[in-house]
């Protein structure tokens, strides 16, 4: 049985995410989980997810975070 063409690859799902959230990262940080949960939701593979978060949004959190104190 052939196997069906999604609409869009991994790829170009995972662009078109990041095309479409990350210039709203400045106007409301909620879009950065937003995000996330939408690569989550792709790739289907959440230990890679959760590492994925931590290695692009922990920095932006902790800069935030301390921001916020100083």
């Amino acid at each position: 049985m052939p196997q069906e063409r999604t609409v869009y690859s991994k790829g170009e799902a995972n662009r078109l995410i990041d095309s479409l959230l990350h210039p709203l990262f400045d106007i409301n940080p909620a879009f950065r989980i937003v995000d996330s949960i939408l690569h989550g939701i792709v790739e289907q593979n959440l230990p890679e997810t959760a590492f994925k978060f931590l290695r692009y949004n922990l920095p932006w959190i902790i800069g935030e975070l301390t921001e916020r104190k100083g």
